[in-house]
């Protein structure tokens, strides 16, 4: 290569905002800078059950959610599954419920307290916690 330009047939590399592009280039054509992608899409705000399952998570002590058996305790939102947590509109209002794996060795009271403080700050309305298993 001579120069600035590279020889007919020789790799042109363009370095352009952290995108590297490799094409061939006549030596006197100036290069393609490549077209900047279109800004994401916002994400949609997160649902009721995915702020209980996070705040139940957050719990010191909670070792996981339990999706049943057969995996129907769960809440399904477009393209995704909160497995877990079950929220539903009621009369009165909204009622969530959460099933929970506590790690041995916890109060399981005090878990379930904690557990259902954390989650109706998070969501409120109407919380019942389960704890439905404990793991090591």
């Amino acid at each position: 290569m001579s120069g600035d330009r590279p020889a007919d047939g020789e790799p042109l590399v363009v370095v352009h905002e952290e995108t590297v592009v490799v094409t061939t280039a006549a030596p006197d054509a100036d290069p393609v800078l490549p077209v900047a992608p279109e800004p994401a899409v916002p994400a949609a705000p997160p649902d009721p059950a995915e702020l209980a399952a996070a705040a139940a998570l957050s719990v010191p002590g909670v070792a996981g959610l339990y999706p049943g058996a057969f995996g129907e305790i769960g809440t399904h939102l477009p393209g995704r599954r909160v497995a877990g947590v079950r929220t539903r509109s009621t009369a009165d209002g909204t009622s969530t419920d959460v099933h929970v794996i506590a790690l041995l060795g916890v109060d399981l009271r005090e878990l379930a307290a904690a557990v259902h403080r954390a989650v109706r700050d998070a969501v409120g309305g109407d919380v019942h916690v389960t704890v439905e298993d404990v793991v090591t």
